[in-house]
């Protein structure tokens, strides 16, 4: 009898999953899930403001191309989100928007490049050469000029039913040397639905 049961609601459960029908829809904007955290039309904004203020940053450029780091922003909201896609987001558009203005070092991959760098040395891999021949060895890493990262805060309450968050991102560029701020600006964003919205 309950394996006669488990069936019916395992078949329940296919044919209403092979029902539903996949939309889709515009990132730019609000979605039927609802929720009142952090969702794709934010991260959209927030980036594109950033880089459009970042590249119009006087001080950033003082020493011509200037060589970034880009952190993950600290997530001290409520929501269990991967703040890591700030970075990439950012870094994308910048790389795309700044022409060559910019240089980006890609601190997540030390480690690679570090095994790889001994490898090339030690003889166990092959070295590239440059167009006249010479083996294309760099002295060391590159060093970076630069942190960009930033740091996600809310204030959010609830009354049972309901659940208000106002959600502000900052983000700032610290000079790797002296600690000196060059950048900062901010993207905020307040948001009133139903609780129960799951973050993943």
């Amino acid at each position: 009898m309950k394996m006669a049961r488990w069936a019916a609601a395992i078949l329940t459960l296919a044919a209403v999953t092979c029902g539903t029908e996949t939309k889709r829809v515009d990132p730019d904007q609000d979605d039927e899930v609802g929720g009142t955290g952090v969702d794709s039309a934010d991260l959209r904004a927030t980036s594109d403001q950033m880089v459009r203020s970042l590249l119009g940053a006087p001080r950033l450029f003082a020493k011509g191309t200037p060589v970034v780091v880009i952190k993950t922003p600290e997530n001290r909201t409520r929501f269990q989100i991967d703040s890591s896609i700030f970075v990439t987001r950012m870094r994308s558009q910048l790389m795309q928007n700044a022409q060559g203005r910019i240089t980006f070092i890609a601190r997540e991959d030390t480690k690679e490049i570090l095994d790889e760098r001994e490898r090339k040395r030690s003889g166990a891999v092959s070295v590239p050469t440059d167009a006249t021949g010479k083996a294309d060895l760099a002295a060391a890493p590159m060093g970076t000029q630069f942190f960009l990262t930033g740091t996600l805060q809310s204030i959010s309450k609830q009354n049972g039913k309901l659940a208000a968050d106002y959600i502000q991102a900052t983000f700032h560029v610290v000079d790797a040397e002296t600690g000196e701020l060059v950048w900062e600006n901010s993207y905020d964003w307040k948001k009133v639905n139903e609780t129960g919205v799951i973050y993943r």
